[in-house]
């Protein structure tokens, strides 16, 4: 995964021992790599040193300035995090002395309200694929399987590695639920929905084959894992048909369905554990009451309202 460089330390062995010791999935590590690998670039570009513990407070402080001048602040808190994990590893090998990333007084990330599609947005952009098979423009394959993907990815909240990573032996048709393997492998059984398991069974019966449990459920049409971008790309396709916001992600689904649990009265704990999120702190971003609701709350709880 890691060239060496001109400075003396092939961070392989690092993105090894967190790969094994901290089990990270596929994207954080290449976004490690990428912080590591733009560090050492500036360092070859602008500065003379080239052994890791030569590296100096005054060099960190100006490749944060350079991260600031360049990036969003999201961005900068990512690549730090990476370099400091690496300076943590240094140490502990004794390549150097101390963690100088560790200090460093890094600006906080702007706490911005997750984007999310309406209810009525998420019906009209689920009942695409539907709209265009009957209009002739896509396949009955395609129907079926994008279908399948846009209402797995909304009435679970799972994550797209996660959705990619299902096999047909994870599905429990009998309780409409899923086993789903997340960060650092943890599993957590989460309810899918009587319109997910309509949507599966649709897909198997118009495929017209019978699956292993331990075949991917999310296929192209020669029987071979998606990838994450052609996923993207068709979620992309029916946002631009369905003529809603193309920024709109998997994970923004992921967010709707979060947003819509709570505002619909079910428990912060509930949600976090149906998130596989580690922390509560981090469910609570989806907290937020949008004006409307607010109105009628206060309209309906309000003596004088």
């Amino acid at each position: 995964m890691a060239q060496r460089t001109a400075v003396n330390f092939s961070y392989a062995d690092f993105i090894r021992s967190i790969e094994v010791e901290r089990q990270l999935s596929k994207h954080t590590l290449e976004s490690y790599v990428t912080s590591i690998e733009q560090f050492i670039a500036f360092l070859l570009k602008y500065t003379s040193i080239r052994r890791w513990n030569d590296v100096d407070e005054f060099t960190v402080r100006q490749y944060l300035i350079e991260l600031l001048r360049e990036h969003k602040k999201s961005t900068v808190q990512n690549r730090l995090s990476g370099l400091k994990s690496l300076f943590i590893f240094l140490k502990k090998c004794r390549v150097v002395e101390k963690n100088l990333f560790e200090s460093l007084s890094v600006p906080k990330k702007e706490k911005t309200l997750p984007k999310i599609l309406s209810p009525n947005d998420i019906a009209l952009l689920i009942g695409q694929p539907k709209k265009l098979f009957l209009e002739d423009k896509i396949s009955q394959f395609l129907y079926l399987r994008d279908t399948l993907i846009l209402e797995l990815l909304y009435n679970s909240g799972m994550r797209l590695g996660e959705l990619l990573s299902l096999h047909h032996g994870d599905v429990d048709f009998e309780r409409c639920s899923v086993k789903i393997t997340g960060k650092g492998n943890r599993e957590r059984v989460c309810p899918i929905g009587i319109y997910s398991i309509h949507a599966l069974e649709r897909f198997i019966a118009g495929i017209g084959e019978s699956f292993s449990p331990t075949m991917p459920i999310i296929i192209n049409g020669q029987g071979e894992n998606l990838t994450p971008r052609q996923v993207q790309n068709r979620l992309k396709f029916y946002l631009q048909q369905s003529n809603l916001p193309m920024d709109i992600s998997p994970h923004k689904l992921r967010h709707s369905y979060a947003t819509h649990m709570l505002n619909n009265g079910a428990n912060l704990r509930l949600v976090q554990e149906l998130l596989g999120h580690a922390h509560l702190s981090t469910t609570q971003i989806y907290t937020h009451v949008n004006s409307a609701t607010l109105q009628r709350a206060y309209h309906k709880a309000h003596p004088h309202a």
